[in-house]
Formats: structure tokens, C-alpha cells, sequence
């Protein structure tokens, strides 16, 4: 029986070339989706000419509340009846065979989950990701990140997780691993580290993430989330620079729940030194560039308590299952 498959796509409309790239690629696939959602998490209406122009059917979820990013990521999964989800960022573009070449994956192993492909900067010729890990610092890792394409990453094989531009989930997956009903992204997230957050929760519930090579994708990174460049060249190579304060607390907050429902104790121990380098380093760039992100980071304490609630939650869950 074939494997039924949705799309959901999330767009600011920061730039619509990007977004009409994307749309023309999804309409060049060798494998069509059942259904396509967009969300737009942009101000102002939307503009449907850049959609009505496609023989797609495409289904428009807005915000015009201002809710969070991944509650209505959420929303949007579920409306998916679909057997797995591809999420797509709107600065990515996809080979012809992309989607084919993913859900062959599934198709070849019930206990993979999530499933990733090789993801090209725009050039075509330097890595953006082929896989995501978990970096000693607890941050995530894309493998061959900024590395020129050789052809060095053409095996396939398990990885971590996978980068959130560009991603297919098995839909029973996202269901075991739900905080609760309906809440398969941490829905106090909004935006970075959920990628992370759903990869590690998966593996944790004993699913696994593959990585196919002849799933190619190009994707800009940043595209959506920069917004103002670092007055000092020196930052203009790290995005936490770029962002604005309010994306930046996102940030520290949603790193610290993800280890605390997430990380083993033992684990977290083993690793503290480059934990607190790494944070350290954030930490003294805030006091200095944005002590704003400090004082948010304060208020967001409740969210921290949160997590450990939220980890109780999921460790019943997976007795449960088990």
C-alpha cells in the first residue's frame, strides 16, 4: 500500500521569489502530494497570486494572532490524515525526485521516523546539512555544514536528526511522541531548536532518523529568521547575532527545555565543561550586545519549570508504550 504523504510549507513572505521557487519545484516532483498546507507567519494578507498561478491545491493557514510558530505548525499537522508530513521552510527548493526518494525510505524500514536529505546552499556547490547531531555543547550539528559538496557525504545511514528546512515525519511517530494530544511541537517554542527538540524526543522513544543522499535540496539558511546585521564584521558569521531580541530569547529559552526534557543526567554531566563554555560565550555576548536577552531569559524561568513537567510527562508516556 502506498505511502500517503502531506506538505506543510511556512512562509513569512520576507521574500516571495523564494516561496515561488519552492511551490514550482513541489509541482515538478516525480511523486505529488495528497495535500499541501502554507502557513504564513508574515504582517499584512497574503498575496494568493503567488500560489493561484500552480496547479496546486494549496491550503492557507495565517496568523493573524501572532501565535506561536510551532503551535501552528502543530495546527497544520493536525489537519494532516496523511501516513508522513514533509516540512518544508519557504528558502528551500527540491530536486525532481526529492519526495520519491524519501518516502522510499520509510517504505524499506517501519522503525525510521524521520528522514533527511542531502541539503545544498543555493550555489549548489557548498553543504548546508546531510544530518543533524547533537554537539557536545548541546547544540545542534549540521554535518558538513559550509564543507564544498565532494561527494564525501554519499553514503546513506542513521543520523541524530534532521535540520527542520527540509524534513519528513512519520506521522504515527509524531503521535507516540506527543506532549499531548495534538502538541507534537513543543508549542511554547515558537521558533529554533524544535527540530532538535523532535528529533531527540523521537530517539529517546526508540525511533530512528535516515539520511538519503539522493534526496537533494537547496536551502538558504537564515533567510527567514535574520533580520539586522552585527554591527562588528567579527559576529556577521554567527546567526544568533543577527537575530532580534525576542528571537534571540526564543533561543536560549527553547535550548534549555530541549535538555531538560530531553538530556540524560549522566550525559549532561559528562559534557557540563563545554555546556558552560558554550553558554558562557552567549552569555557574555548578551551582556554586552543585548543585555535585553538577559533580562528575558529571567522572565522566561517559568518556562524552564515547564520543561520538567513536561519531561515527567513524556517519561510516562514512553513507560507506557514500552
Amino acid at each position: 500500500m502506498a505511502i500517503s504523504k502531506a506538505i506543510i510549507i511556512t512562509t513569512t513572505l520576507k521574500d516571495k521569489n523564494n516561496l515561488k521557487k519552492l511551490i514550482l519545484s513541489i509541482a515538478g516532483q516525480s511523486l505529488l502530494p495528497e495535500q499541501i498546507i502554507l502557513i504564513y507567519d508574515g504582517s499584512g494578507d497574503f498575496d494568493s497570486s503567488i500560489t493561484g498561478q500552480y496547479p496546486l491545491a494549496i491550503r492557507l493557514l495565517a496568523n493573524p494572532k501572532k501565535l506561536s510558530l510551532t503551535l501552528l505548525q502543530n495546527k497544520a499537522l493536525g489537519l494532516c490524515q496523511e501516513d508522513c508530513v514533509l516540512l518544508l521552510n519557504d528558502d528551500v527548493s527540491l530536486d525532481g525526485n526529492f519526495i520519491e526518494e524519501l518516502i522510499g525510505v520509510l517504505e524499506k524500514n517501519k522503525d525510521i521516523g524521520i528522514v533527511t536529505g542531502k541539503l545544498l546552499r543555493q550555489d549548489g556547490e557548498k553543504l548546508d546539512s546531510t544530518g543533524q547531531f547533537l554537539g557536545k555543547s548541546r547544540k545542534p550539528v549540521e554535518r558538513g555544514f559550509g564543507v564544498r559538496d565532494r561527494g564525501q557525504y554519499e553514503q546513506p545511514g542513521f543520523v541524530f536528526g534532521a535540520c527542520g528546512a527540509a524534513v519528513l515525519y512519520r506521522k504515527k511517530m509524531l503521535e507516540d511522541i506527543a506532549i499531548a494530544p495534538g502538541e507534537y511541537f513543543d508549542n511554547d517554542y515558537h521558533m529554533f531548536y524544535e527540530d532538535l527538540d523532535i528529533s531527540w524526543r523521537a530517539r529517546n522513544f526508540g525511533w530512528k532518523a535516515y539520511y538519503n543522499p539522493k534526496a537533494v535540496a537547496y536551502h538558504q539558511r537564515g533567510a527567514t529568521a535574520k533580520e539586522k546585521k552585527p554591527l562588528i564584521r567579527f559576529f556577521e558569521s554567527y546567526n544568533f547575532a543577527w537575530l532580534n531580541t525576542r528571537l534571540k530569547s526564543d533561543l536560549i529559552k527553547n535550548r534549555y527545555m530541549t535538555i531538560i526534557k530531553n538530556d540524560c543526567l549522566r550525559e549532561f554531566l559528562k559534557d557540563l565543561p563545554f555546556i558552560f563554555i558554550y553558554d558562557l560565550k552567549i552569555f557574555l555576548y548578551c551582556l554586552v550586545f543585548a543585555p535585553k536577552v538577559i533580562f528575558n531569559s529571567l522572565r522566561n524561568m517559568p518556562f524552564l519549570l515547564l520543561a520538567f513537567k513536561k519531561r515527567k510527562l513524556l517519561e510516562d508516556k514512553m513507560r507506557k508504550i514500552k
